[in-house]
């Protein structure tokens, strides 16, 4: 055990080692252009058009950055593949289906019950989490200001946040196939052994909180 511990760390520290060396050689050029072409300017004359639409309205405009977008993002992407999911076409979608043959097509009693927990974890168990994270975001003084971050800045943030991201869930998830844990929680998400997209967050409410 101790061997396969000392090895997964060795390959995770190459995976860094080597993500960081790539990130240092791009960091400079990119952002360079992405700020100083026309790209930065762009971005931010596009958001103080937003900024002024909205009147500097930070609740409206945290909550169409943290609710409205990602949420349109999850239910045009899967909206997507559940019409391949229920129709089994286009097939240049299908034939890559990793378990074949399986929810093809999908059972839609079943998927009726996942699209009504999705949404139940999603209006009331994340909308509800994101009020207090506003007012934590203003405490730690993490405003809306006008003046949009630098590219590089945004790269640093993005990396430091799916290292992060990747490590809690990884961990969260270990924590919920605890034998008691799975058999009280973890064990409704489990209950597509061949899953869909929708179903990345059909999961018992603590799940979804924790994980």
């Amino acid at each position: 055990q101790g061997k396969k511990l000392s090895h997964a760390l060795r390959i995770s520290a190459y995976v860094f080692s080597a993500g960081l060396l790539m990130f240092t050689a791009l960091v400079n050029s990119v952002s360079w252009f992405m700020q100083n072409i026309t790209l930065g300017n762009f971005w931010q004359t596009k958001w103080l058009e937003f900024y002024d639409h909205m009147e500097g309205d930070e609740w409206t405009i945290f909550l169409i950055g943290a609710a409205l977008v990602p949420a349109l993002a999850f239910w045009g992407f899967n909206g997507i593949l559940l019409v391949a999911d229920i129709t089994g076409k286009p097939t240049f979608i299908t034939r890559y289906r990793i378990q074949l043959g399986k929810n093809d097509p999908v059972d839609t009693k079943k998927l009726w019950k996942a699209i009504y927990t999705v949404l139940v974890n999603q209006l009331f168990i994340s909308f509800p989490m994101l009020v207090p994270m506003f007012y934590i975001m203003k405490w730690w003084d993490s405003t809306f200001s006008k003046e949009l971050p630098t590219f590089q800045w945004f790269l640093v943030e993005l990396s430091i946040f799916t290292v992060v991201e990747e490590i809690l869930f990884y961990y969260s998830h270990r924590l919920v196939h605890h034998p008691v844990l799975y058999k009280h929680i973890h064990k409704k998400h489990h209950e597509w052994t061949a899953p869909i997209g929708v179903v990345s967050i059909y999961a018992h409410p603590i799940e979804h909180i924790v994980s």
